[in-house]
């Protein structure tokens, strides 16, 4: 397959090159694509698949003595931005979900994991309720642990609607760096 990408070259280029200018400003360039790479998934790892649910409830304050009596109750206090640049503007909604559910997804998928994947929030009344408030698809930006116990102490997320495009750091996980010549070599 090809695919043509115009090229542009400044007024700079041109004048330096005018005896030997080829290309106009309107020019393209036939540039073969790479075939398609297989993919397979390696075990013990995450594989992709449906949606995991968290359940989340709203909260209407926010501050150090409020946190400290969700975490008391066993729930994270958490906040859902409206944009990946929520920290200069942007809405923004003030959740609490449950912190073994937190605690259960970090550990199972791993911190690098947790923080790449899709999830699907629900927010109800109450944790029991059967009434959704909101779901809205959201993606973990971060979440801070205790240094000890490792709990979980809030989680920051950003909605993900099907048209955004954002950012994301994917974890590589390298198989055979244990027997590389290279690396046992420093």
């Amino acid at each position: 397959m090809y695919r043509f990408q115009r090229l542009t070259l400044t007024t700079k280029t041109l004048h330096r090159h005018h005896n030997h200018c080829f290309f106009s400003q309107a020019a393209a360039a036939i540039i073969e694509e790479p075939p398609s790479i297989q993919t397979t998934l390696l075990d013990g790892l995450p594989e992709p698949g449906p949606l995991e649910t968290i359940f989340a409830i709203p909260r209407s304050d926010s501050g150090k003595n409020v946190s400290a009596k969700e975490r008391k109750a066993g729930r994270v206090p958490s906040i859902v931005f409206e944009q990946e640049d929520g920290h200069h503007g942007g809405n923004k909604r003030l959740i609490s979900v449950k912190k073994n559910r937190i605690r259960n997804l970090v550990n199972e998928l791993g911190r690098p994991f947790f923080l790449s994947k899709l999830f699907e929030l629900d927010v109800r009344p109450q944790f029991e309720s059967d009434e959704v408030i909101e779901k809205v698809r959201v993606l973990p930006k971060a979440v801070h642990l205790h240094a000890g116990t490792d709990e979980p102490l809030n989680v920051t997320f950003i909605r993900a609607p099907s048209h955004a495009l954002l950012k994301v750091d994917i974890p590589l996980v390298f198989r055979g760096e244990d027997i590389s010549p290279g690396l046992r070599k420093g």
